[in-house]
């Protein structure tokens, strides 16, 4: 298997962790639920050394990650697998990330405050 594979799955496990806080902590703070209630988002992850992966958020739960060939969704974020497993460690600032060009972003400005949710 090759590392480019390999990191691509770890960023798919890193992606499975975030679900599962996510979904826990819409069942488990009525704060956050509320402001995530009516959002019905498809969101994409997508690995520019690997595979893309999408998911919905749909009632008040989030999706587990899976391959996907669309990129056509309501949130989409590209970066290699590297800054994406810095970003969910938080070893990696976001906005640097961006402002480099590593990290890049296609959403409107209230899907990328609902995607700092999940991360």
């Amino acid at each position: 298997m090759t590392l480019v594979k390999i990191m691509s799955e770890n960023v798919k496990n890193m992606l499975d962790e975030k679900v599962s806080e996510f979904n826990s902590k819409v069942n488990d703070d009525p704060n956050f639920s509320k402001k995530i209630e009516g959002k019905n988002r498809t969101i994409t992850i997508s690995v520019s050394d690997g595979d893309n992966y999408g998911s919905k958020l749909e009632d008040l739960k989030l999706d587990d990650f899976n391959i996907t060939e669309d990129i056509n969704t309501d949130l989409v974020v590209t970066a290699s697998a590297e800054v994406l497993e810095g970003l969910m460690t938080k070893t990696m600032s976001p906005i640097k990330a961006y402002m480099s060009g590593s990290l890049k972003v296609k959403a409107s400005f209230s899907d990328i405050l609902l995607l700092k949710k999940l991360f």
